[in-house]
């Protein structure tokens, strides 16, 4: 079988002190898991791409009533699944500065060399190297990510490479057969696992930001982020992003659906960031009486609204903000250019002030 045109999955169940809301962050490789009855976020795909789509659709591939045999699911899509190793920079307990390794996974979305993974995967990374199926190392340059959606491009020089078709998430059903290819524990690249498609819609809470993914059974480990979660047909339905973990807790994986990522994944490569995004520009934390203003970032629509360190946010054009999550899921619904009526608490007093949000731009995260 060919190995050229095959056609998509973390984590850290941390809640940051402090949260960015031009966009979250994430550890590499990291486990997962806080709710599933989040508020669902606004679709990124309701902004239309620029031109033609840089990722090819699925073709020469079987009928849909034709599907691959696991031996031959593997075969054909494992050249195109990579591990990905990082080096990212931090302090321990005495203060100093060290290195640590990290791991995660990641796939081929084009012959051009383009692989996408998770943001948190190569999120604060010093180094990124790609490892092959045959061995060989290759150093990646960082194309855009996105914490907002967890996506990430990063590429390889070199053409011809073996790569995977995203495929249609919408049309899979609950119990159909699916696999994991990808870089367990950061130690064990080229795995596939086996699993089942379990549930749609899980609005799933990482690092503060809540995304809609589609639930599996397959195995998933800390390494598997950035991987491909894979129909019958050799096709992406999903990039693997979470595990969840616990005494309690067997056989829940979770994966970003293959539509959802397409139009990111596109803008990714096409100008490195996602375009139509809105940003307000302050930094928050999550007190017992709601949202805190810890930061707010200079001529940014906040700064400009009068919005001030230690006000409390209350609501937003009417909606109620009572954690984080609250005020993503309206900043991801909103686009550059809107007015947001933001009701809060500063001392004892209640006011009511307005935002013209700004547009996100790289240079911000």
């Amino acid at each position: 079988m060919e190995n050229k045109k095959f056609s998509l999955i973390k984590i850290l169940g941390i809640m940051l002190c402090a949260m960015a809301l031009i966009f979250g962050s994430g550890y590499t490789g990291a486990m997962l898991f806080h709710e599933l009855n989040s508020p669902p976020v606004g679709v990124v795909g309701e902004v239309q791409p620029p031109g033609p789509a840089i990722m090819p659709i699925a073709r020469d591939f079987p009928s849909a009533a034709d599907k691959l045999s696991l031996p031959d699911l593997f075969e054909g899509a494992n050249p195109a699944v990579v591990a990905i190793s990082t080096e990212i920079s931090g302090r321990n307990v005495f203060g100093q500065t060290i290195t640590r390794p990290a791991g995660g996974s990641g796939f081929f979305v084009s012959p051009n060399g383009y692989i996408v993974t998770n943001s948190h995967v190569i999120e604060g990374a010093n180094s990124i190297t790609v490892l092959l199926h045959d061995g060989s190392a290759h150093p990646a340059t960082v194309v855009g990510h996105e914490p907002a959606s967890d996506l990430a491009v990063i590429k390889i020089e070199g053409t011809n490479w073996p790569y995977l078709s995203l495929g249609d998430s919408d049309i899979m059903r609950v119990g159909e057969q699916v696999a994991a290819i990808g870089n367990p524990l950061g130690q064990l690249a080229n795995s596939m696992t086996i699993g089942y498609i379990s549930g749609f819609n899980r609005y799933i809470t990482l690092d503060n930001i809540t995304i809609n993914m589609l639930q599996t059974d397959a195995a998933v480990n800390r390494g598997n982020s950035g991987g491909p979660l894979l129909n019958l047909r050799g096709e992406v339905i999903g990039i693997v992003t979470a595990k969840s973990v616990g005494t309690d807790v067997e056989g829940l994986g979770f994966a970003i659906p293959s539509n959802y990522a397409k139009t990111i994944v596109d803008q990714l490569i096409n100008y490195g960031f996602v375009r139509g995004r809105a940003v307000l520009g302050i930094t928050v934390q999550e007190i017992p009486a709601g949202v805190q203003i810890v930061s707010t970032a200079a001529g940014s629509a906040a700064q400009r609204a009068g919005l001030a360190i230690g006000d409390i946010l209350l609501s937003a054009n009417g909606a109620q903000i009572t954690n984080f999550g609250d005020l993503r899921a309206i900043l991801d619904e909103a686009a550059p250019g809107d007015a947001l009526e933001l009701r809060l608490r500063r001392g004892q007093a209640e006011l009511t002030l307005t935002a013209i949000l700004d547009e996100y731009r790289p240079s911000e995260l």
